[in-house]
């Protein structure tokens, strides 16, 4: 198994809801993806059907949303995978850039 890369052209996000925080929606070319981000209890395991193309459903605990979305808003180019045989392995990328760029949510740790 590999990993599969996607990227992100461009994303939704949302706060609000029953039982989770809020939720970022990934778009890319063939590719949606969608990270729930929830209050509390154990994660849902993630999944990644192809079902109507290529589609992930993930799931992170909500104090991490704040920083998903600070990258979507600062950084280009960003790109987003999985490893094939366990889907709840992922990751949410930049491109490599040189050091000192940018003044985003990590910039002011």
């Amino acid at each position: 198994m590999a990993w599969k890369w996607y990227d992100i052209k461009s994303y939704k996000a949302s706060a609000g809801g029953n039982n989770y925080y809020g939720i970022v929606q990934l778009f890319g070319e063939g590719f949606y993806g969608n990270l729930k981000f929830h209050k509390e209890g154990p994660l849902p395991d993630a999944t990644a059907p192809t079902t109507y193309g290529q589609r992930f459903y993930g799931y992170m605990d909500y104090q991490q949303m704040e920083m998903v979305v600070d990258l979507l808003r600062n950084e280009s180019p960003v790109r987003f995978g999985w490893y094939d045989a366990n889907p709840n392995l992922f990751h949410l990328m930049t491109g490599q850039e040189p050091v000192g760029e940018g003044d985003g949510l990590l910039a002011e740790s």
